[in-house]
């Protein structure tokens, strides 16, 4: 793997990722690229946003040429005020990219009003390809849905763009949470670009082939040529048992492409390593540097465990908020749950550098002292703020190191506010391996975006 590196039961580490929005062209071949393409569906007539106000759009019937989009399977789950609308769309074309697909989704009760209405769009749809929706509504209270609509409002045919599905999915798994489902898996990317601002869309089959729920996720960072470990959280109808998930991924109009640089050299990581412990919980940590003298700003991390057999167990991803020039410090998660079904072996770390930008305060203000295991689970933290001026929170991070200095768990946790020159104890849930009698503990604080400041 690129910029990846792994190590068994101790763990990974990975950096990388970029982002892309391709170049696309109208239908023909060597066209202007910066003329407008020719849609192809006609128009369509507008319609209000009110949820509330009953919708009978009457467009001119199509009766001679077939929309190119067909839609293959539609289901609707409600629970309560939760609406789920899943839906496959299939391209029926085997020459052309369907571009810039515009969405209607609607959901009406008995009488047939609009309850709920939401647009959505996706970059592409390629040949002869077969994608997945999923939309989710939250209705008022009493109210409920007799039957959903999902319409093709507009697109373009793109016939010249010589461009393939960068993005697959591999070894997805559905694990039981509760009355949900957590659906994990590897989401790969085969381009030299890395996307931002994927949309990910699972829909849950019982064994019978039939819809019975879904959810959805954004990703932020796909690092190129790699892949990283999601996890989306799957509502399905009571009493249904899933069997298996498929999940797509959409390149929105929200994505963008990075080229790959120097800039992959700000971040260094000094030191990191994961384990877990005796209750099936990774936990572990990493010291990072920043390695230029400029403020780094939401440094991205993508935190995967996988087992033996490559299923991923869990994933997690996050902002580190802001690293001062030349500062370094610690990142922990806080104890990570693992199914009881997956055994993790291996671990997989991406750090995305954060991009220059500002804070409201030049340098940290924040010191750790006195750190100390309060109970088996736990590590008590004192944070000094040396600021002029109150701070409203700030997040600690513990890393726990055994006899030999490796890093061998950690946790994080957020505090209250900090008044000026003053100091407040902070109790941090930890997880390990090991005996505390024997473990180190490394402590840091840093601030969050949102941070404020008082007197």
């Amino acid at each position: 793997m690129k910029r990846t590196s792994r190590s068994i039961i101790s763990l990974v580490l990975m950096a990388l990722t970029l982002l892309l929005s391709a170049c696309l062209v109208d239908d023909g071949g060597l066209a202007d690229p910066t003329a407008t393409p020719a849609p192809f569906f006609p128009p369509t007539a507008m319609i209000t946003q009110d949820p509330l106000v009953p919708l009978n759009p009457t467009p001119t019937p199509n009766l001679t040429n077939p929309n190119p989009i067909r839609i293959t399977e539609l289901e609707y789950l409600q629970e309560d005020t939760e609406v789920l609308i899943m839906a496959k769309l299939f391209n029926t074309l085997s020459d052309a990219i369907l571009r810039d697909v515009h969405l209607d989704i609607q959901a009406l009760d008995a009488q047939g009003n609009r309850i709920a209405q939401q647009r959505t769009s996706f970059r592409y749809l390629f040949p002869l390809e077969t994608t997945g929706l999923v939309q989710e509504f939250e209705l008022n209270s009493g109210l409920e849905i007799a039957s959903v609509e999902v319409r093709v409002v507009d697109g373009l045919i793109d016939r010249g763009l010589k461009y393939t599905q960068p993005l697959t999915i591999q070894n997805t798994s559905a694990f039981r949470i509760g009355n949900d489902y957590s659906v994990t898996g590897w989401l790969s990317n085969a381009d030299g670009y890395t996307y931002t601002q994927v949309k990910l869309n699972a829909i849950a089959y019982n064994d019978k082939g039939q819809i019975v729920g879904g959810g959805q996720a954004n990703f932020d960072f796909v690092p190129e040529k790699d892949q990283v470990g999601f996890n989306i959280r799957v509502n399905s109808r009571r009493g249904e048992v899933v069997d298996h998930v498929d999940v797509h991924p959409w390149i929105t109009s929200y994505s963008a492409s990075l080229e790959g640089g120097t800039w992959w050299d700000s971040i260094k990581k000094v030191e990191w390593n994961f384990v877990i412990d005796q209750y099936n919980q990774l936990a572990g940590g990493a010291l990072l540097e920043n390695q230029t003298d400029q403020m780094l700003i939401e440094t991205f991390y993508i935190l995967t465990v996988s087992d033996a057999d490559n299923r991923v167990c869990q994933a997690t991803n996050g902002y580190y908020d802001v690293i001062w020039a030349d500062e370094n410090v610690v990142y922990a998660p806080a104890p990570l749950q693992l199914p009881e079904e997956c055994v993790g072996q291996t671990v997989d770390l991406v750090i995305v550098p954060g991009e220059f930008g500002e804070f409201p305060i030049n340098y940290n203000p924040l010191e750790t002292s006195q750190a100390a295991f309060a109970d088996d689970n736990h590590v008590s933290v004192s944070v000094i703020n040396n600021l002029n001026a109150e701070v409203s929170q700030s997040r600690v991070y513990v890393v726990l190191r055994n006899p030999n200095g490796r890093i061998v768990g950690g946790g994080y946790q957020t505090t209250q506010a900090i008044h000026s020159g003053s100091s407040l104890n902070i109790t941090v849930p930890v997880a390990y391996l090991g005996s505390i009698d024997d473990l180190t503990i490394t402590a840091f604080a840093s601030l969050p975006f949102g941070v404020e400041f008082g007197q």
